[in-house]
């Protein structure tokens, strides 16, 4: 079984106008850096229509193309430091339990909101309970560290209810920022709520020793790999590299697969994503090596047991 741990569904109105704009500053200059130099006006009429997936159809279609079994779609609390968009967080709660009812053994939908709302643990527990949620997806560059007290009450929610959370970890485009995202900073709540499963998204980054270091030393911490397919593509024996060296510390179990799309499917097929991670056993550098078992791990098995889901 394979798992996309990390993904998202948009629609434009779903989240606020200057994170989009910060979506295509970084297109932009990733273009320009290939050669392609488009207007951002350019650039935005020409790749944002592929994102809009309001019932997850192209979500699904890519799925099928790649031979993902399950994806795990993520809502973005932005709201508060961005600037309201024009559906609230609390609908798109909502929208997106309905889109994993409407798709049933393919999508799995977590809750999303910012710890600093009012009433954020009570939305939290009526999305689990009431609407079939099945974790938290924290993004702290909006503006708090993972660990502060605001946080707490939703931790304590997690535990309550034995699901994952997952918090975003590592640089992050403007008007975002990255300090909040450092890994270090969940260390206070992996020690308070060892009874909770963490889950650090893409990685960190270039901050991924340290979170490889973080994670060896507490057995509640797992990192998903989403984010990664430009850099495994271009420059594969660092890719082996990091995650050899995280699997060194971590352990095999706590690795996941995740693409981030759909900001990236315009730019590496999901199946090409895969592949470069089945091919580890083949492919990587001399004296680096990955065993079958470990590829299984990452792509399906250790997000099967974190979700508790069955084998099919």
């Amino acid at each position: 079984m394979i798992i996309d741990f990390h993904c998202h569904v948009w629609m434009e109105e779903w989240l606020p106008e200057p994170f989009w704009q910060g979506i295509v500053d970084i297109f932009a200059h990733m273009l320009a850096r290939h050669g392609m130099k488009l207007p951002k006006e350019e650039v935005r009429r020409q790749f944002f229509p592929a994102f809009w997936d309001p019932t997850a159809e192209r979500l699904i279609a890519s799925m099928d193309e790649a031979g993902i079994d399950r994806a795990v779609i993520l809502p973005l609390d932005y709201g508060l430091t961005l600037g309201e968009p024009p559906v609230s967080i609390e609908e798109q709660n909502r929208i997106y339990a309905q889109l994993a009812q409407q798709h049933p053994g393919r999508l799995i939908a977590f809750a999303s909101v910012d710890p600093r709302r009012e009433g954020a643990d009570r939305l939290f527990e009526v999305g689990v309970k009431e609407w079939g949620l099945r974790g938290l997806k924290l993004h702290p560059t909006v503006g708090y560290y993972p660990s502060e007290e605001a946080c707490y009450p939703l931790y304590r929610k997690a535990a309550e209810l034995g699901v994952p959370v997952i918090s975003h970890t590592g640089p992050i485009i403007a008007p975002l920022k990255s300090k909040y995202a450092q890994p270090i900073h969940l260390d206070d709540a992996l020690v308070d709520f060892p009874q909770v499963q963490f889950v650090a998204a893409h990685l960190s980054f270039c901050w991924w020793t340290e979170l490889a270091n973080l994670a060896g030393t507490k057995t509640n911490l797992a990192a998903d790999i989403s984010g990664w397919q430009l850099t495994a593509r271009d420059h594969y024996p660092f890719f082996c590299q990091t995650l050899r060296s995280f699997l060194n510390s971590a352990g095999s179990d706590n690795l996941l697969y995740g693409t981030d799309n759909p900001a990236y499917r315009s730019l590496i097929s999901d199946r090409e994503w895969i592949q470069l991670i089945r091919d580890l056993p083949h492919k990587a550098p001399e004296g680096i090596s990955f065993t079958e078992a470990e590829v299984e791990a990452i792509l399906g098995g250790n997000a099967r047991r974190i979700l508790g889901l069955s084998e099919r």
